[in-house]
């Protein structure tokens, strides 16, 4: 049995046979000995499970350039930190400070946060800079004053998921049945976390994803986060968009660049990258309660036009005054 399968096993019995999903999934993609991000992550790319925009074109990563030399001009700041959150292959990293000419990344001062080790080998082969586990750490090292920048990142955070029922919530718990975990939806036994969705009307049986560990990190990197500003970029948008004809919430897994969907979620745990889209509308809301100013939901076309899919992609900035 696996480290994740014994870790998981341990949770269920814990628990009295079940398991919230977000449990499972933090298990799943950052158990520190055994889970996919942490050591069991492929290359990214076409060799990888899935690819990410960096790997396709270095469009993104000069229009992030642009965005990072703006705001640091706009605060006077002449040689300024910079921090990318979850550099995956590096590849992103590598544009940006490319973006910078031979001069201009004499101005720069790059950290990056990384918890996997197989994903910092393949990022320091493409860029140099200064490796964290977190970005408190790397907030600290910057004595508080960086700009901050990260690319599919949040949407590997553990999620909660919830299911409309015509009394009210019910959350997804994992239960072993018939030799295999299955889904199965009670009442919540937490508090419901704090998101823009439950204000929401829905029609019985929507399913819908909380991305509370998202909050629970920008209120984590908020006292050590004393100026400058982060640019978000991911999957998702604002609710209306995130769950248009998707009564089945947007849950899904990749494996050698298969999208997997339904039980095939929960098959290999520790083996393929699990996600879902990202509530925008959430983040500006958990921005708002930490006093960060937050600039417009844009799609992420408007930022980079020539950055391969970026119709599907948004992005949103913030700023510590």
């Amino acid at each position: 049995m696996s480290t994740v399968r014994q870790a998981l096993q341990f949770a269920l019995d814990e628990n009295g046979g079940t398991i919230p999903f977000d449990t499972f999934m933090g298990i799943a993609l950052h158990h520190p000995q055994d889970g996919y991000y942490t050591q069991n992550v492929r290359t990214i790319g076409g060799r990888g499970d899935f690819t990410t925009a960096p790997q396709l074109t270095p469009a993104l990563g000069e229009a992030i350039g642009q965005w990072l030399q703006g705001e640091a001009e706009q605060r006077g700041w002449k040689r300024f930190n910079v921090i990318e959150c979850g550099p995956g292959s590096g590849a992103l990293a590598a544009a940006v400070t490319k973006s910078f000419g031979w001069l201009g990344r004499r101005k720069l001062d790059l950290h990056l946060v990384e918890t996997s080790e197989p994903l910092r080998v393949e990022q320091q082969k493409r860029v140099r800079g200064t490796w964290h586990p977190t970005v408190e750490e790397a907030l600290v090292a910057c004595e508080g004053r960086a700009l901050i920048y990260h690319n599919e990142f949040l949407d590997a955070f553990p999620c909660r998921l919830f299911r409309k029922e015509s009394e009210g919530w019910t959350e997804l718990q994992l239960k072993v049945i018939e030799g295999k975990l299955q889904e199965v939806f009670l009442p919540p036994t937490r508090p419901l976390p704090v998101s823009t969705v439950f204000a929401r009307e829905w029609a019985t049986g929507q399913r819908i994803e909380v991305f509370k560990s998202v909050r629970d990190w920008m209120r984590g990197m908020a006292g050590s986060w004393k100026q400058g500003a982060m640019l978000t970029i991911d999957y998702g948008g604002k609710a209306e968009e995130i769950y248009h004809r998707r009564p089945g919430g947007t849950l899904r897994a990749y494996r050698s660049q298969e999208r997997l969907h339904g039980e095939s979620v929960y098959g290999l745990p520790g083996r393929q990258d699990i996600t879902a889209d990202v509530n925008f509308e959430d983040l500006a809301m958990w921005a708002g309660e930490l006093g960060w100013e937050t600039g417009t939901l844009k799609s992420l076309a408007e930022l980079a036009p020539d950055a391969r899919g970026a119709d599907i992609f948004r992005c949103i900035s913030f700023a510590k005054l």
